[in-house]
C-alpha cells in the first residue's frame, strides 16, 4: 500500500505501520517507510518520517539514520523539519557525526519551523554533540531573526552542559535578553548554568562583564542561588580586577548571603557553613568594602554600613 498510485493511500499506509509501534519495526517495513520518506507527496514524505519514528529504537539503524538525514535536505521545509524532529526523538542513538553535520547545517535553513527543529534536536542528543562546531552554530542561531529559534537554541545550550558554557555562550544570552522584554525561562536557565562554569566567566572581556551586570539588573526572573559565591568571588581575587565586584555583590546580597571584611580575611557565610578567603592587597580591601556597601544601599536604601564588614 505504500506504494499506491493514489497518494492518500500510501499516506494512510504509513500512517497504520507507525501506529503499530516496535512491533512493526521488521525489516521490510522501515524499508517501505525509508522509501516512502522520498515521496513525491509531502504528506507522504512527512507521515513516513513521523512512523519511522514511531517504530522506536529498532528504527535507528544504519539504513534509517541515512533516509532521515537525506530528508533533512528534502525540497519541502515541512519534511525538512519533521526529519530533524524524528532526529530528536531518537535520542542518542542518533548522535553520528552525519546526524550532527546535517542537524548543523539545518540550523541555517531558509526556513524557521527547520531551524527550530534541528537546535532541539542538538540539544537532545547527549553530550557528545557538545563540540566545538555544534556549539558555534548554537550560538549563532541564538541571534537568529525568529525569537523561537533563539529561545530554542539557548535552550540546547542548556542541555548540552559544561562544556558548551563558554564566554562566547555567555555573551550571545546577555544579548539575547537585552532583545526581549522580560527574560525568558529557558534563556535566563541557560544564562545561570552558564554563569556556574568558571572557565567561560574568566574569559569574559570587560564589555561582556558590564553588559552581564546590566542584564542581571534589569531582569526580574533570574534565580541566583544555583551560581556558587565561591566561583565569583575566585573570579576577582584571582584577576585582581575590580569590574566583578558589583556583580559579586549583587549576587551574594539577593542570596542573602553574610559576607565579612577583616583585616585580610573575607569570610561567606551561607547555608552550607563558613568559608575563608585571603586578600592581601589593602586597595582591594578597601574597594570590596565600598562595593559591597554600594550596593547594599541601592538594594536597601536605608542600611547603615560600618567600615569593618561588608554584610
Amino acid at each position: 500500500a505504500t506504494l499506491d498510485a493514489d497518494s492518500y493511500v500510501r499516506w494512510k499506509a504509513c500512517e497504520v505501520l507507525g501506529n503499530l509501534g516496535a512491533k512493526a519495526a521488521t525489516i521490510e517495513v522501515i524499508d517501505a517507510l525509508i522509501d516512502a520518506t522520498r515521496d513525491e507527496n509531502r504528506e507522504v514524505g512527512v507521515e513516513a518520517c513521523e512512523a519511522l519514528g514511531n517504530l522506536g529504537e529498532k528504527a535507528a539503524t544504519i539504513k534509517v539514520i541515512p533516509a532521515l538525514i537525506n530528508a533533512t535536505r528534502d525540497a519541502d521545509s515541512y519534511v525538512r523539519g519533521k526529519a530533524c524532529e524524528i532526529l530528536r526523538n531518537l535520542g542518542k542513538k542518533a548522535a553520528t557525526n552525519e546526524v550532527i553535520t546535517a542537524l548543523i547545517d539545518a540550523t541555517c535553513d531558509g526556513d524557521s519551523y527547520v531551524r527550530r527543529e534541528a537546535c532541539k534536536a542538538l540539544g537532545n542528543l547527549g553530550e557528545k554533540t557538545a563540540t566545538i562546531e555544534v556549539i558555534a552554530a548554537l550560538i549563532d542561531a541564538t541571534r537568529d531573526e525568529n525569537r523561537e529559534v533563539g529561545v530554542e537554541a539557548c535552550a540546547a545550550l542548556r542541555n548540552l552542559g559544561e562544556k558548551a558554557a563558554t564566554s562566547e555562550l555567555i555573551d550571545s544570552l546577555v544579548n539575547f535578553i537585552s532583545t526581549i522584554d522580560d527574560s525568558d525561562d529557558i534563556v535566563v536557565g541557560a544564562l545561570v548554568r552558564a554563569m556556574c562554569s568558571y572557565d567561560g566567566m574568566r574569559a569574559l572581556n570587560l564589555e561582556t562583564i558590564g553588559k552581564l551586570w546590566n542584564c542581571i539588573r534589569k531582569s526580574s526572573k533570574i534565580d541566583f542561588t544555583p551560581i556558587p559565591l565561591e566561583l565569583l568571588l575566585g573570579l576577582f581575587l584571582n584577576s585582581g580586577d575590580v569590574s566583578w565586584l558589583r556583580l559579586v555583590a549583587y549576587v551574594a546580597l539577593l542570596q542573602g548571603v553574610g559576607v565579612t571584611v577583616g583585616k585580610n580575611i573575607v569570610r561567606i557565610y551561607d547555608t552550607k557553613g563558613m568559608e575563608e578567603f585571603e586578600m592581601c592587597d589593602p586597595e582591594l580591601v578597601a574597594i570590596f568594602t565600598e562595593v559591597f556597601t554600594d550596593q547594599r544601599r541601592k538594594i536597601e536604601p536605608d542600611f547603615s554600613f560600618g567600615k569593618e564588614s561588608a554584610s
